[in-house]
Formats: structure tokens, sequence, C-alpha cells
């Protein structure tokens, strides 16, 4: 190692290493990554908030920014369908500009069916995400080809497990006591 100044070639290529995370840690963040940048302006998009049709307040956990949306769970989503009153159709449900449609039979988590004949935990966020979306009237909530396909294959499923729950119980054996004899 040669010194030069008191400073030897490896304490030099650390200072001009620190000397340029520095300056890259200056630079706008739109510099250093900008697909990471746009993805933060969209996701601080505010939402205007959809009011209750009789009290005019918003839902307790109503999300202010696209952020917020994409963090509610799914009790959060069911809560709020429940306080728009769109879970069970009354005289509510239609006063608002769209309705989230939350009793559809592909939504049903009900234990006792199969995997096959429902959507799984992390698809069904999803499309009540998408329908609360849609539901406060973000453009691009449009239902997409997927979902269109799980709802048929949920559905031929499930006429599936019928067809094959009647022929059990119609493969059942029969017995037959004859005409019944009056006296």
């Amino acid at each position: 190692m040669s010194n030069t100044n008191g400073i030897n070639k490896a304490n030099r290529r650390e200072s001009q290493s620190r000397l340029i995370e520095r300056r890259v840690a200056k630079m706008p963040l739109g510099g250093r990554n900008p697909k990471l940048a746009s993805k933060i302006s969209q996701m601080r998009l505010t939402i205007a908030p959809i009011v209750h049709v009789e009290t005019g307040k918003a839902a307790p956990d109503f999300p202010y920014t696209m952020l917020d949306l994409f963090l509610l769970t799914e009790d959060q989503l069911d809560a709020m369908a429940r306080f728009y009153s769109q879970t069970s159709p009354t005289w509510r449900t239609d006063q608002y500009p769209q309705t989230m449609a939350w009793d559809l039979p592909f939504l049903d988590k009900d234990p006792s069916l199969p995997d096959a004949c429902k959507l799984s935990e992390l698809e069904r966020l999803k499309v009540k995400m998408r329908m609360f979306a849609r539901f406060v009237g973000m453009r691009g909530a449009d239902t997409p080809h997927w979902e269109y396909e799980r709802q048929v294959e949920i559905l031929s499923k499930k006429i599936e497990r019928s067809v094959r729950q009647e022929e059990e119980e119609s493969s059942l054996p029969k017995s037959y006591w004859g005409p019944s004899t009056r006296p």
C-alpha cells in the first residue's frame, strides 16, 4: 500500500463510495427509482368519502387514500358494506350511485363447502376490494376476466357437487313394503 499525504488507496475508495451514497441519497426519489416514485404518488391519491344516506357521515374505516384502500381487511370491507346497507338489500341499498352486490353466491365462505366450491381468502378479498372501489366511483374497477372465469368455475363445481349428492341419495337402497292393507 502506498501512502500519499496520509491517505491510502483503500480509504480513498471508501470515501468515494460514501460520497456517491450521500449524493444518491440527496437525489429525489424520481431520479433514483422513477417507477417507485410513480407508485408512491398513486398511493397518495385521496379518495372522496361516500356518506351514509341517512346520517351524512362516512364509515369509520373509510379509506381516505389509495394506500388505505389496499390495506383494508375483509372484516373492514364487510363492516363498510353493512354501514352502507349493501349486505342485505333494503330501500337504502339503491340510494347510492353504485351497489356492492355483497350477496353474490360466489362470495359465500361457508366452511361446509369444499375449497373447489368457493373463492380463496385472497381472491375473495380482491373481489370485495374491487367492488368497494367501484362503489366509491374509481375508474378501472371493472370486473376482470379472471373473476368471470372463477365465477363460472365455482358454479360448475357447485353443480357437480349437487348432482353427485343427488346421485348418491338416489342410489340408496329402497324397500317396498307392498300395498297397504286396510281392515
